[in-house]
Protein backbone atom coordinates (compact mmCIF):
# COMPACT_ATOMS: atom_id res chain seq x y z
CA UNK A 1 0.00 0.00 0.00
CA UNK A 2 1.22 3.44 -0.95
CA UNK A 3 2.10 5.71 1.93
CA UNK A 4 1.44 9.30 2.32
CA UNK A 5 -1.29 11.60 1.34
CA UNK A 6 -3.29 10.75 -1.81
CA UNK A 7 -2.64 12.63 -5.23
CA UNK A 8 -4.43 14.90 -6.98
CA UNK A 9 -4.64 12.80 -9.96
CA UNK A 10 -4.60 9.21 -11.38
CA UNK A 11 -2.57 7.83 -13.77
CA UNK A 12 -2.99 5.42 -16.72
CA UNK A 13 0.56 3.88 -17.98
CA UNK A 14 0.52 2.27 -21.29
CA UNK A 15 3.62 0.36 -22.33
CA UNK A 16 3.60 -0.92 -26.02
CA UNK A 17 5.11 -4.44 -25.44
CA UNK A 18 7.55 -4.64 -28.67
CA UNK A 19 9.87 -7.77 -27.19
CA UNK A 20 10.81 -10.18 -24.85
CA UNK A 21 13.11 -7.47 -23.50
CA UNK A 22 10.19 -5.52 -22.72
CA UNK A 23 8.20 -9.04 -20.65
CA UNK A 24 11.35 -8.59 -18.43
CA UNK A 25 10.85 -4.51 -17.20
CA UNK A 26 9.93 -4.09 -13.74
CA UNK A 27 6.04 -3.31 -12.84
CA UNK A 28 4.70 -2.19 -9.47
CA UNK A 29 0.92 -2.33 -9.53
CA UNK A 30 -0.72 -0.63 -6.55
CA UNK A 31 -3.71 -2.72 -5.04
CA UNK A 32 -6.13 -0.10 -6.49
CA UNK A 33 -4.96 -0.12 -10.02
CA UNK A 34 -6.81 -1.22 -12.74
CA UNK A 35 -5.00 -3.73 -15.51
CA UNK A 36 -5.69 -3.78 -19.35
CA UNK A 37 -4.70 -5.82 -22.59
CA UNK A 38 -6.60 -4.62 -25.05
CA UNK A 39 -5.36 -6.61 -27.56
CA UNK A 40 -7.79 -9.65 -26.18
CA UNK A 41 -10.11 -7.34 -24.90
CA UNK A 42 -9.12 -8.41 -21.14
CA UNK A 43 -9.88 -5.36 -18.98
CA UNK A 44 -9.02 -6.81 -15.01
CA UNK A 45 -11.19 -3.66 -13.06
CA UNK A 46 -9.50 -1.08 -10.09
CA UNK A 47 -8.67 -3.73 -6.93
CA UNK A 48 -9.65 -6.67 -9.19
CA UNK A 49 -6.04 -7.76 -9.37
CA UNK A 50 -4.10 -8.14 -5.73
CA UNK A 51 -0.99 -5.16 -5.84
CA UNK A 52 2.47 -7.01 -7.35
CA UNK A 53 5.89 -6.27 -7.43
CA UNK A 54 6.74 -7.88 -10.86
CA UNK A 55 7.80 -8.01 -14.12
CA UNK A 56 5.36 -7.68 -17.06
CA UNK A 57 5.43 -11.37 -17.69
CA UNK A 58 5.15 -11.61 -13.96
CA UNK A 59 2.07 -9.32 -14.51
CA UNK A 60 0.63 -11.77 -16.59
CA UNK A 61 0.84 -14.73 -15.26
CA UNK A 62 -0.52 -13.62 -12.55
CA UNK A 63 -3.53 -12.52 -14.45
CA UNK A 64 -3.39 -15.59 -16.44
CA UNK A 65 -3.75 -17.76 -12.97
CA UNK A 66 -6.46 -15.45 -11.33
CA UNK A 67 -8.73 -16.49 -14.31
CA UNK A 68 -8.17 -19.66 -14.41
CA UNK A 69 -8.24 -20.69 -10.91
CA UNK A 70 -11.89 -18.36 -10.90
CA UNK A 71 -13.23 -20.33 -13.70
CA UNK A 72 -14.24 -23.81 -11.14
CA UNK A 73 -15.11 -25.26 -14.66
CA UNK A 74 -11.41 -24.86 -16.14
CA UNK A 75 -10.02 -27.51 -13.99
CA UNK A 76 -10.60 -31.13 -12.77
CA UNK A 77 -12.80 -33.42 -14.94
CA UNK A 78 -14.73 -30.96 -15.70
CA UNK A 79 -12.41 -29.39 -18.18
CA UNK A 80 -12.51 -32.21 -20.57
CA UNK A 81 -16.01 -33.92 -19.68
CA UNK A 82 -19.03 -32.54 -19.64
CA UNK A 83 -22.58 -33.77 -20.10
CA UNK A 84 -25.30 -31.12 -21.49
CA UNK A 85 -28.63 -33.53 -21.35
CA UNK A 86 -29.34 -36.02 -18.55
CA UNK A 87 -29.74 -39.11 -20.68
CA UNK A 88 -26.80 -40.67 -19.27
CA UNK A 89 -24.55 -41.19 -22.17
CA UNK A 90 -21.05 -40.95 -22.40
CA UNK A 91 -19.89 -37.21 -22.18
CA UNK A 92 -20.61 -34.40 -24.56
CA UNK A 93 -17.82 -32.59 -26.27
CA UNK A 94 -16.59 -29.28 -24.63
CA UNK A 95 -18.97 -26.10 -25.20
CA UNK A 96 -18.32 -23.36 -27.25
CA UNK A 97 -17.91 -20.66 -24.57
CA UNK A 98 -15.47 -23.40 -22.49
CA UNK A 99 -13.68 -23.70 -25.67
CA UNK A 100 -13.52 -20.36 -26.76
CA UNK A 101 -12.17 -19.68 -22.73
CA UNK A 102 -9.81 -22.16 -23.25
CA UNK A 103 -8.41 -20.72 -26.11
CA UNK A 104 -8.44 -17.12 -24.24
CA UNK A 105 -6.51 -18.02 -21.43
CA UNK A 106 -3.89 -19.85 -23.81
CA UNK A 107 -3.22 -16.63 -25.95
CA UNK A 108 -2.44 -14.78 -22.43
CA UNK A 109 -0.08 -17.52 -21.40
CA UNK A 110 1.11 -17.19 -25.02
CA UNK A 111 1.49 -12.98 -24.54
CA UNK A 112 3.40 -13.39 -21.15
CA UNK A 113 5.60 -16.37 -22.85
CA UNK A 114 6.61 -13.54 -26.10
CA UNK A 115 5.04 -15.77 -28.11
CA UNK A 116 2.62 -12.85 -29.42
CA UNK A 117 3.71 -9.79 -29.80
CA UNK A 118 3.15 -6.83 -30.08
CA UNK A 119 0.67 -5.95 -27.61
CA UNK A 120 -0.12 -3.33 -25.21
CA UNK A 121 -0.37 -3.41 -21.65
CA UNK A 122 -2.42 -0.60 -19.48
CA UNK A 123 -2.23 -0.06 -15.92
CA UNK A 124 -4.91 2.33 -14.90
CA UNK A 125 -4.13 3.58 -11.24
CA UNK A 126 -6.17 6.25 -9.79
CA UNK A 127 -4.05 6.44 -6.95
CA UNK A 128 -0.79 6.87 -8.80
CA UNK A 129 1.00 4.22 -6.58
CA UNK A 130 1.70 1.77 -9.88
CA UNK A 131 5.14 2.12 -11.89
CA UNK A 132 6.48 0.47 -15.22
CA UNK A 133 10.71 0.63 -15.53
CA UNK A 134 12.69 0.83 -18.38
CA UNK A 135 13.96 -2.41 -20.22
CA UNK A 136 16.66 -4.28 -17.61
CA UNK A 137 19.63 -2.78 -20.10
CA UNK A 138 18.03 0.69 -20.13
CA UNK A 139 17.54 0.89 -16.63
CA UNK A 140 21.40 -0.35 -15.74
CA UNK A 141 22.89 2.15 -17.93
CA UNK A 142 20.95 4.58 -16.19
CA UNK A 143 21.77 3.43 -12.33
CA UNK A 144 25.31 3.07 -13.08
CA UNK A 145 25.46 6.80 -14.85
CA UNK A 146 23.61 8.32 -11.89
CA UNK A 147 25.83 6.30 -9.06
CA UNK A 148 28.64 7.85 -11.29
CA UNK A 149 27.72 11.35 -11.41
CA UNK A 150 26.67 11.19 -7.61
CA UNK A 151 22.83 11.71 -8.66
CA UNK A 152 20.03 10.32 -7.17
CA UNK A 153 17.71 10.29 -10.10
CA UNK A 154 18.94 7.76 -12.27
CA UNK A 155 15.56 8.15 -14.23
CA UNK A 156 15.40 12.12 -13.99
CA UNK A 157 15.57 12.97 -17.60
CA UNK A 158 14.96 9.79 -19.17
CA UNK A 159 12.08 9.59 -21.33
CA UNK A 160 11.07 5.76 -22.54
CA UNK A 161 9.55 5.76 -26.12
CA UNK A 162 7.47 2.89 -25.14
CA UNK A 163 5.48 4.26 -22.30
CA UNK A 164 3.02 7.18 -22.50
CA UNK A 165 1.80 7.93 -19.21
CA UNK A 166 -1.37 10.47 -18.42
CA UNK A 167 -2.80 12.08 -15.65
CA UNK A 168 -6.11 12.53 -15.16
CA UNK A 169 -8.77 13.35 -12.66
CA UNK A 170 -10.57 10.97 -10.89
CA UNK A 171 -14.02 10.28 -11.58
CA UNK A 172 -16.85 10.80 -8.93
CA UNK A 173 -17.42 6.74 -9.14
CA UNK A 174 -13.26 6.34 -8.48
CA UNK A 175 -13.41 8.86 -5.48
CA UNK A 176 -16.50 7.21 -4.18
CA UNK A 177 -15.16 3.71 -4.23
CA UNK A 178 -11.85 5.09 -2.39
CA UNK A 179 -13.35 6.83 0.25
CA UNK A 180 -12.74 10.09 -1.11
CA UNK A 181 -16.14 11.89 -1.31
CA UNK A 182 -16.85 11.95 2.00
CA UNK A 183 -13.35 12.58 3.58
CA UNK A 184 -13.58 16.52 4.76
CA UNK A 185 -10.06 18.28 4.59
CA UNK A 186 -10.96 21.52 4.65
CA UNK A 187 -10.93 23.59 7.84
CA UNK A 188 -9.79 20.56 9.90
CA UNK A 189 -8.99 22.46 12.70
CA UNK A 190 -12.18 24.25 13.02
CA UNK A 191 -14.17 20.93 13.41
CA UNK A 192 -13.93 20.53 17.12
CA UNK A 193 -10.79 18.09 16.49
Amino acid sequence: KGGGGIPKYGTKITLAVESVEDLAREVLKSDAAGVELPDIELKLEEGGLDGLYSTVEGLIKRMHERLASTNPFGTGDSAVKQHRSNDGREFSEMAPSHVKYAEFLSKLKSMAEGKILPFTLIIDDPLSNSFVGPIVSVANALALQAEKEGNKLCYGNYSDPSISIEEYTRSYDQNETLGLNDMKTENYESCGH
